[in-house]
């Protein structure tokens, strides 16, 4: 059961430079799981990007999802300090508003923190209800621009 007791917790700031490489990584995998025969190339290619009037290699909408997977201590490290079994966990919903664009090079700075903790739905056979978590992260980049913000949503059955 998560630990109320977090709700308003800060986690460390983590920077990371966001890589080609894991944009066209994270780009193909989504085109994989859509059934798309192949990426658009703004996610892996210069000129197509400028082409398109992007400033370089963008990132796709989603791709701040994965800040959970790459950076600090990851997800595990996440529900560990809220006190949530990573067994029964399920990331159910991630909300995104963009300020501006993250580019291949651009260094990011992820900020997030504990907004709200409550129960949801009925007991289950052993009296217990769903416990939902949600976090909000800010993004900024190398010019202390905020570019996105994040609200994602965590349960635990």
């Amino acid at each position: 059961m998560a630990d109320r007791s977090k709700v308003g917790m800060e986690f460390p700031a983590y920077t990371m430079t966001v890589e080609k490489n894991k944009i066209a990584e994270f780009a193909m995998a989504v085109a994989l799981k859509e059934e798309k025969e192949g990426i658009n190339p703004i996610y892996y290619d210069e000129a197509s990007a400028k082409k398109a009037g992007y400033q370089g290699i963008t990132v796709p909408p989603t791709f701040m999802t994965s800040f959970f997977f790459w950076t600090g201590e990851g997800l595990p490290g996440i529900v560990k300090a809220l006190g949530i079994d990573l067994n029964r966990l399920l990331h159910s919903e991630e909300e995104y508003e963009f300020y501006g664009s993250i580019y291949a090079g651009d260094t990011i700075t992820r900020k997030m923190k504990v907004v709200e903790m409550f129960e949801r739905g009925k007991r289950d056979k052993l009296g217990r209800f769903v416990d939902v978590t949600i976090l909000e992260t800010e993004v900024i980049n190398q010019r202390g621009e905020l570019v996105a913000n994040v609200r994602s949503t965590m349960m635990e059955r």
